[in-house]
């Protein structure tokens, strides 16, 4: 295979100079020497099917949730921190978008919190449980979905950046469908932390065809500059996460029998909802304004 990667630029900074970084579950990595984007090359042609039930619901694949919403009150710790730093950012509270939003668990949180917010999502099995719950949530994919110019005051994107096919035409489309003065959040995996340089190939985050696009701090600068943000906030939050669900993400990534055993039994016991909090720091959460 060939080191340099010429035939494609970068995603996002243009440049020339990805090499190969490595193959994990049948699929080829490259790394931008420019900006340290890691991503997919070739990108799957289907990458839609993967959020199916199982996805959400600990089936039989490694891959997503345990039990997504089993784990609502675990993830509703971190969606409320989300929401006092937009509030500290951003204190005018109007019409909201989360992007992926699952079964609809921070779009509830959101309105419960004065916010007029719908939601979008890939997945229609998620997409149905959260109508069930009388959440409003359209079926569709982001990066191609029509919404009206500047009809957003606030967009969201929790642990779905890495998700995007196309993240170029994910910000065109935020960039369009934002008010001038709107803010984007979003949480997502960073190549630049370091325990991701520590662990290199091993990183756990480094997870296709689940994760497509992995963003350093220059690379998401670049993203938000060519496009028109400017950056209000960054931190690393800590989240809370069930037993079951870090098993499954150690059988993913380690591929170990002892921890495959361990997550088949979490999901069949009690002490599998127990939680405990992490911040292994290699995640960013950032606010960034639409410029007038």
């Amino acid at each position: 295979m060939k080191n340099t990667f010429p035939e494609k630029l970068c995603p996002i900074c243009k440049s020339q100079s990805a090499t190969y970084f490595a193959q994990k579950n049948k699929c080829n990595l490259y790394c931008c020497q420019n900006c340290s984007l890691i991503f997919v090359f070739p990108l799957p042609q289907d990458s839609a099917g993967i959020y199916s039930e199982s996805y959400f619901s600990g089936g039989s694949s490694l891959l997503g949730y345990a039990d997504y919403e089993g784990d609502e009150e675990v993830m509703a710790e971190t969606f409320k921190k989300y929401l006092k730093k937009i509030r500290e950012a951003f204190p005018e509270k109007g019409k909201l978008l989360d992007v992926g939003a699952a079964t609809g668990q921070f779009v509830k949180l959101a309105k419960e919190n004065g916010w007029s917010a719908v939601g979008i999502e890939i997945s229609e099995y998620a997409s149905s449980i959260g109508a069930k719950k009388g959440v409003k949530i359209s079926t569709g994919n982001f990066e191609t979905h029509y919404f009206p110019d500047n009809c957003f005051d606030a967009l969201t994107f929790w642990d779905v950046l890495e998700h995007f096919s196309r993240p170029e035409i994910a910000l065109n489309q935020a960039q369009k469908t934002l008010k001038p003065g709107g803010i984007l959040a979003f949480n997502t995996p960073d190549s630049s932390s370091l325990i991701a340089r520590i662990l290199g190939k091993r990183w756990h985050l480094l997870d296709p065809p689940n994760h497509l696009h992995i963003f350093s701090r220059k690379s998401i600068n670049l993203w938000l500059e060519n496009h028109n943000f400017e950056v209000l906030h960054t931190s690393r939050i800590g989240k809370k996460f069930s037993l079951r669900f870090i098993f499954k993400v150690l059988a993913n990534w380690q591929k170990m029998n002892v921890w495959k055993i361990a997550y088949r039994r979490a999901m069949k016991s009690r002490w599998g909802n127990w939680n405990i909090s992490l911040n292994t720091r290699d995640n960013i959460f950032i606010i960034a304004k639409k410029r007038l």
